[in-house]
């Protein structure tokens, strides 16, 4: 049995995902060390980077996650999701460094993608950090190596996959410092884990980046089935810009259209 299974997250509405995350394993880790399962739910999917598991809970992200952790038997699971494409060659040597690591230490939780960045050192390797125990987004569900006794304890039955990065976190603080990430060079949040598309589906909506990623690798993705970004969709994400506009642009909305409300807020924090 391998130490590590890689974990497809997904079900069958996404499954016009399936054939790019697929190519980018076929193409970027071919000396992948880790058999690879793909989470459905009825459907099948031929493709020889990995094989399909098939899960109940349809759309439920905690039903599916519950079923597939308690049948998998690896003590560790790389969670991936459909939409996370990869877009360079995946340096194995480092990641099984990393997995090296965890053992050695005893991690709990290595996030390949460095947002948010980590607070902490990490003496045995300066490539990553150490999250803080009070720190935002331990239990982000970007890339990340988990001890699965670890992550089947933190899921929780009906939430969704952002409610589980929220509570997730909080449930999480019992664990200790056992959470790493690596952490960037300068501003390169990817320089020392994983290049991939993150994501090529944001709130039920194809991405353009997955658009561009489908044209340069010459993939034929059905894109008809979801709706897609909007110039302002994209922008609402571009950090740290985006986020900045939409908060100011929330408030001045409150302040126009509830001006009593937006008061009484702005009265109570003056009072504090």
């Amino acid at each position: 049995m391998s130490d590590v299974t890689i974990l497809i997250s997904s079900f069958d509405r996404y499954s016009d995902c399936w054939q790019p995350v697929c190519h980018g394993f076929q193409k970027y880790w071919r000396d992948c060390p880790w058999p690879v399962l793909l989470m459905t739910n009825e459907k099948d999917f031929d493709h020889p980077a990995a094989r399909v598991l098939k899960v109940r809970g349809g759309a439920d992200w905690s039903a599916r996650m519950i079923d597939a952790l308690d049948r998998i038997e690896s003590p560790y699971v790389m969670y991936f999701q459909e939409d996370y494409w990869l877009t360079e060659p995946v340096d194995t040597p480092r990641i099984l460094e990393y997995f090296r690591l965890m053992q050695e230490h005893g991690l709990n939780y290595l996030r390949f993608l460095a947002y948010p960045a980590p607070a902490h050192d990490f003496e045995p390797d300066p490539r990553l950090g150490r999250i803080g125990v009070d720190g935002a987004y331990r239990t982000s569900v970007q890339i990340t190596l988990w001890r699965r006794e670890v992550f089947r304890d933190l899921v929780r039955d009906g939430e969704t996959v952002w409610q589980f990065e929220i509570r997730g976190t909080e449930r999480s603080r019992k664990y200790g410092d056992t959470f790493v990430a690596i952490r960037p060079n300068g501003k390169d949040e990817y320089a020392n884990g994983i290049r991939y598309v993150c994501t090529a589906v944001n709130a039920g909506k194809w991405a353009r980046m997955a658009k561009a990623y489908a044209a340069r690798e010459g993939l034929a993705v059905d894109f008809s089935n979801l709706p897609s970004d909007t110039w302002w969709d994209g922008f609402k994400r571009w950090r740290p810009v985006g986020p900045f506009v939409v908060k100011w642009l929330h408030r001045a909305k409150t302040v126009l259209l509830h001006p009593t409300t937006a008061f009484r807020k702005a009265r109570a924090k003056v009072s504090r």
